[in-house]
């Protein structure tokens, strides 16, 4: 387990200092205007996969699909170049939101991926059974971690977010947590979910960090 911890730490701190930014293109939500709803403190808002265009890096031109975390600002269609920051330190601007909202968020994420809905870098299929009430009920799930004042139960929240929202929250683990999971935020822009991916090169040095530290065990046990 503590193996595990170190190695999860590792990629955090690797994927930032190899790429402390990304520029995306905005291009709406998922499913359009066929994309769930959800009423948040008596407002109605589209909740789903956030559909970008990837334009910088070694997946530039690629389609990133993520989810918001900043429901302050407008969801404004476009490029922009978003800082790659700790979930802990996000939004920017505003009050950072903290370790115990990190946490809550990453969980919920976390469950998800657990329940095959997205996959560890938040894409998923999309012609999976429910696949627009399922992102909707992860997005409204995420947004109640972040202290919002979110009404499943409301007439004017989607059925099938609602429906899918139940079926997150059934066997729900509050301890699991999401790997490499980071925000991306932009001023004037609504902040965004994000996953660093370890590099091959730190998976390596993680390995050579292990096995020393499991050599220099054995030889304590030994002496």
């Amino acid at each position: 387990m503590k193996m595990s911890i170190g190695v999860c730490g590792l990629a955090l701190c690797a994927g930032l200092a190899m790429a402390d930014s990304i520029d995306l293109n905005y291009q709406g939500v998922a499913g359009g205007d066929g994309s769930t709803t959800l009423r948040i403190n008596g407002t109605n808002f589209k909740a789903g996969h956030m559909v970008h265009e990837v334009l910088s890096g070694p997946n530039a031109g690629s389609q990133y699909n993520t989810f918001c975390i900043e429901i302050g600002e407008f969801a404004t269609t476009g490029a922009a170049t978003y800082s790659l920051v700790n979930l802990a330190d996000a939004p920017a601007p505003g009050a950072p939101y903290g370790q115990s909202v990190a946490d809550a968020v990453s969980a919920v994420v976390a469950n998800a991926i657990a329940k095959g809905w997205i996959d560890s870098r938040l894409q998923a299929d999309s012609g999976q059974v429910g696949y627009l009430g399922k992102m909707g009920a992860i997005q409204a799930a995420i947004w109640e971690a972040l202290g919002e004042d979110v009404n499943i139960n409301s007439s004017q929240t989607s059925d099938e977010l609602a429906y899918y929202y139940y079926q997150l929250m059934n066997g729900f683990d509050s301890s699991a947590r999401a790997n490499g999971l980071v925000a991306a935020v932009a001023e004037g822009r609504q902040d965004m979910l994000y996953v660093v991916p370890l590099p091959p090169a730190a998976f390596a040095g993680a390995g050579l960090l292990l096995i020393g530290a499991g050599v220099r065990a054995y030889r304590r046990r030994h002496a």
